[in-house]
């Protein structure tokens, strides 16, 4: 994991080599493009300021992933990789940004440049912040240092023979206010920035605005109304706005379920909250009882059900049953407490 942390922290520094090979085997052009109305541009920076801060950019990138690769203990394996990813996008971004402008200024003239060519780069760079991403990879603890964290009582233990019965689904309804007004909000107000972002403004900056504004609103809509279900499966989390699973988590991965009080100030707030070591989707401001799931790379799931403590242990046991009928099927499997 290590290596694959130096080798994603390497390819997030390489953008400050790239970009000081470019600025010395193609000229600065003096004037480059840097606003557009329409197909053209109509506004402009010197090309000598353009280069300095693309140059301060990437080198305070290069610092910063440096930093990061290297502060093992500083900075958790989740958020590295993130991290990392964020850097070697805004890098490789800005070195692509460079070549295009340098290329398009010499062949079309700084009056024609397109602003295509700037959104290219933007999703290049994002291009390769999922290579950076997929180098580091995850971290996946052993089953071990897994359970040590799960309280003995919530593990789940391998069921075979006379243990195994059928498994009677259950199933609970959750609606998160927070989540609506955000999802609602994000896309009443993505569309009139859009608007005008697209009469007034910049075609690149609104294909932007689009995209993460649509993500990011259809995601919070997806997450505002919500079905769990526990099956032979899993646990399985399905919206009941858009027509897709938002989640699932495989009874195989289940290493433990405990029933907690979820305090929204412990998991990070209200609605959905992913967290480097966890993630909880909690629905009311003073918390309540829920189900926390334990999985076999050292995340907890949180969920909060609303129809009180009753039903949440309900589901509890019906996930321990079926991960612990699942366990029991593995060749080789052993009672979870009793170690990797």
């Amino acid at each position: 994991m290590r290596h694959r942390r130096a080798l994603a922290g390497l390819w997030a520094i390489l953008p400050l080599p790239a970009l000081l090979a470019a600025l010395t085997l193609l000229p600065v052009p003096a004037v480059v493009p840097r606003h557009w109305s329409g197909p053209t541009a109509d506004g402009y920076a010197t090309g000598p300021g353009f280069a300095s801060a693309l140059l301060s950019t990437v080198v305070l990138v290069a610092l910063l992933a440096a930093g990061t690769a290297l502060l093992q203990r500083v900075v958790p394996p989740a958020w590295s990789r993130w991290a990392l990813a964020f850097l070697g996008a805004l890098g490789w971004g800005a070195v692509f940004l460079y070549l295009f402008t340098v290329w398009r200024v010499g062949a079309d003239g700084v009056g024609q440049v397109r602003e295509w060519w700037t959104l290219l780069a933007v999703l290049l760079g994002l291009g390769a912040g999922w290579v950076g991403y997929a180098v580091h990879g995850r971290r996946w603890p052993a089953r071990a240092e897994v359970l040590a964290r799960v309280p003995e009582r919530a593990r789940v233990q391998a069921q075979r023979g006379r243990a195994v019965r059928p498994v009677q689904p259950w199933s609970t309804e959750l609606d998160s206010r927070t989540l609506r007004v955000i999802g609602v909000g994000v896309l009443v107000v993505l569309g009139a920035a859009a608007a005008w972002q697209l009469v007034a403004g910049s075609l690149v900056l609104t294909v932007l605005l689009v995209l993460v504004g649509l993500g990011t609103g259809l995601l919070a809509l997806a997450w505002s109304s919500v079905v769990l279900t526990v099956d032979v499966d899993g646990l399985r989390i399905r919206s009941r706005v858009l027509p897709v699973q938002v989640s699932h988590v495989a009874a195989e991965r289940v290493v433990g379920v405990e029933v907690q009080e979820l305090d929204p100030m412990r998991w990070g707030g209200v609605g959905l909250r992913p967290l480097p070591d966890r993630t909880s989707y909690i629905v009311d401001q003073a918390g309540g009882p829920g189900i926390v799931v334990h999985q076999d790379d050292g995340r907890r799931l949180a969920l909060q059900v609303t129809e009180g403590d009753t039903a949440a242990r309900a589901g509890a046991r019906t996930l321990l049953q079926v991960a612990g009928q699942r366990l029991g099927q593995e060749p080789q499997a052993r009672p979870a407490g009793s170690g990797s």
